[in-house]
């Protein structure tokens, strides 16, 4: 009963280990969003998400004080910075402010149609 229970325990741990097919893709748009876009957001966290064709682009910028910027002129930055293939239909893009004292503050969140 012991090693059926183990058993179980481990397929069901291996069940949750499962890879998604785009995480390697989105590893490497999240490096390269990290080096294209580094003179325009400093300290800035890239985590992307593509699930069923559709690309989700979070940016976490850190610091004491929310930073004054032109969020279009850096999200079209942001979409002329990723090079697709025709798989992606859609992108949703949205930048916060990660305080180190607060909640975390969403500065700017748009769609795009690819």
């Amino acid at each position: 009963m012991k090693k059926f229970l183990l058993l179980m325990t481990l397929i069901s741990a291996l069940s949750f280990a499962k890879d998604s097919p785009s995480d390697i893709l989105e590893d490497r748009l999240e490096d390269h969003l990290k080096v294209r876009m580094s003179s325009t957001l400093k300290n800035a966290d890239y985590d992307v998400t593509i699930v069923n064709n559709n690309m989700n682009i979070e940016v976490e910028l850190e610091g004491f004080s929310t930073p004054k910027l032109n969020f279009d002129k850096v999200a079209q930055e942001i979409l002329n910075n990723i090079n697709t293939d025709g798989s992606i239909d859609d992108i949703y893009i949205v930048i916060k402010h990660d305080s180190t004292v607060g909640e975390d503050k969403i500065l700017y969140s748009q769609y795009f149609k690819k």
